[in-house]
Formats: C-alpha cells, structure tokens, sequence
C-alpha cells in the first residue's frame, strides 16, 4: 500500500472504477454512521442509500446507479466484499517475526519450520510438526503428534490434543480447544458409568476458521472431520465423529452431538442443536435455536424446535397470533348459547 492511499490507488487494487475526484486522500475506513470527512465508507445496496444523508463520509463503495452526491465512489457489483478487501489493503495483517520465545517449552523431536513463530508459554509435546509460517500466539499448547500445516494463526490459549491434524491456512481463535475426549459412556452393571475411550483424532481441512472457545471432540474410534473452507463461529460444541463437510457455516453456541454429518455448504444458525447421528444436508439452513430430531433434506430449511420445514413454520406462527380472537370468539358464541365451558380457564381474557 502506498504510503499516501488515494482513491485511484484503491480502485487499482480492487480492480474498480473511479468516479469523482480520484485524488481523494483516505485517511481511514468506517461505517456510514461514524465515517469522518477523510474516511472511505460503503453503502451495500439501495436499501441502505437513505443512510447517506446523514453520513459525514468522505468517499464510498457504491453499487451502480446509488446516487452519493458529489462524493468521490468506487462502483462495485459487492460493496460489502469490496469494503472487506479495502479494510484488508488499508490495515494488514500485523507480521509476526519468525523465531521461538525463550519461555516456550518445544519436546525433543518436534519439528518447527524455522519461519514459523512460536510465541510465549507455548508447550509443545514430541511428534510435533509446525508447518511454513505458521503463528502460535502465546500460551497454546500442542499435546504430542499434533501436525499443523503452513500459514495457520492459532491464538492465545489454545490447546490441540492428541494428533490433531490441521491443514493449511487455519484460524484458531483464542481458547479454542480441538481433539478433547468425547462425552461417551455406558452402564458399568453397577448402577455406575464406564468411560468409553476415545482414541479417534480431529482432522481440519485447509482454510478453515474456528471462533474463539469452541470445542471440538476426538473421535471415539475414527475421526472427527471438518472440511475445507468451513467456518466455525465462538462457542459451538463439536461432538465425537462429526462429519462437516465443505464450506459450512455454523454460528455461535450451536452443539452437535455425536457422529452428526453436514454435508456441504450447510448453514447452522445460533443457538440451533442436533441429536446425534443425523445428517443435514447440503446446501440446508437451519434456523436459531432450532432443535433437531431427524435428519434434514438437502436445500431445505427448517426452523424452530421441534424442528418445522420453513413454510410450515411461519404459517404455525401466523396461526399462533390469531388464537387469542379465536378464544373470543369462541366464548362469545358460548355465551350466546347459554354455555359456561372455559369459565374455569385461569387468566382467559
């Protein structure tokens, strides 16, 4: 980026046409709301242009066809996309110096790729293999035979269990937490538990992200699978044997039980929850706070718990708010009628 970024210069990296006044200096990038004279803003689409009248924006990412006023604009096809790429040009990534802190703990045998970066605290167990420019920030702890690819981030606190495997381009947020036992156990014959050993592994593909205290369990035999280019928002709970397949979404606090399968480019929103062995099809969204007993078909969603398909759902809502005048009416033909029935309903109105 040049020391002095102008609007032409941004529109040279993003690959988008300039209107206005190209030499518009971009002192920042903000929302439309608190965005100042020098800084660049964006408007994703002409729902949002009424926005602009009382933004103090100096210049903008548009859709075509968006009046801005005399302001300067990139017109983009996806402003929102765009805006991610501009803040990304504007404000890098910080570098982290290649090296290994004197305060962390490395096993006789790891193996560190000497450009990867291994922070504060760090306690790496034998068997251990750090890929090509990979970061552990401080505190992060890899039990023995975890492998991680090259160019992964995995932040503060994190811990990798027993041969945790991930691929390349993996995010770790802080105290995220990948290979943990399952919860698994049986009847002893005693009227106790017996803990079933877990002894399967969790396997990560490339350019996934996983959010910040999320756990995801070890496989009881086999593996616990997460595909490429997924992401994983905070606090979601992985169980045992979990399939995920490519390109998944899964939002905050969802929890999957054990050997549950989401199959590609699923969406799971928050607070949603399956019972094990089921399977959510590609392409499926399901709803927040969802609860799911049976398996979802591909490319449908479904909502609500117990779990309805979409349609059905809204229309059971629908129907919900008119049952209070259905009530009155029902009362008031009771009472034409001489009938006391529903006189001894607490609360009725």
């Amino acid at each position: 980026m040049p020391e002095s970024p102008c609007l032409n210069d941004l529109g040279a990296h993003l690959g988008l046409p300039v209107e206005g006044d190209g030499s518009f200096a971009i002192a920042g990038v903000a929302g439309l709301e608190c965005a100042g004279p020098a800084d660049l803003s964006f408007v994703r689409s002409r729902r949002y242009a009424a926005r602009l009248s009382g933004s103090r924006a100096g210049a903008l990412i548009a859709p075509p066809g968006v009046h801005v006023g005399d302001r300067p604009v990139l017109r983009s096809h996806d402003p929102g996309l765009d805006f991610s790429r501009a803040v990304r040009w504007f404000q890098p990534e910080a570098l982290v110096p290649a090296g290994i802190h004197p305060t962390a703990v490395i096993a006789e045998g790891a193996q560190i790729d000497p450009s990867a970066s291994i922070g504060a605290h760090c306690a790496i167990a034998p068997a251990v293999s750090v890929g090509p420019r990979s970061v552990l920030y401080a505190g992060v702890t890899l039990y023995e035979g975890v492998s991680i690819g090259s160019d992964c981030r995995i932040h503060a606190g994190c811990v990798l269990r027993e041969a945790t495997t991930l691929g390349d381009r993996v995010v770790l947020h802080p105290n995220a937490v990948l290979g943990a036992d399952g919860f698994a156990y049986l009847g002893d014959g005693g009227g106790g538990l017996a803990k079933v050993p877990q002894v399967g592994r969790v396997v990560v593909g490339d350019d996934v992200e996983i959010g910040a205290g999320t756990a995801i369990d070890r496989g009881t035999l086999g593996d616990t699978l997460i595909g490429h280019r997924t992401k994983i928002d905070n606090l979601v709970q992985v169980g045992h044997n979990c399939t995920i397949g490519e390109q998944v979404i899964i939002v905050a606090q969802v929890g999957l039980s054990g050997s549950t399968i989401v199959e590609d480019g699923a969406v799971i929103l928050g607070q949603a929850g399956a019972a094990g062995h089921l399977t959510i099809g590609a392409g499926a969204i399901v709803g927040p706070q969802s609860g799911l007993h049976k398996d979802v078909a591909a490319g449908t969603r479904v909502l609500g718990n117990p779990q309805q398909e979409g349609r059905g759902f809204y229309r059971n809502m629908a129907a919900l708010g008119r049952v209070r005048g259905l009530l009155r009416r029902v009362r008031a033909i009771e009472r034409r009628l001489g009938m006391n029935a529903g006189d001894d309903e607490p609360g009725r109105s």
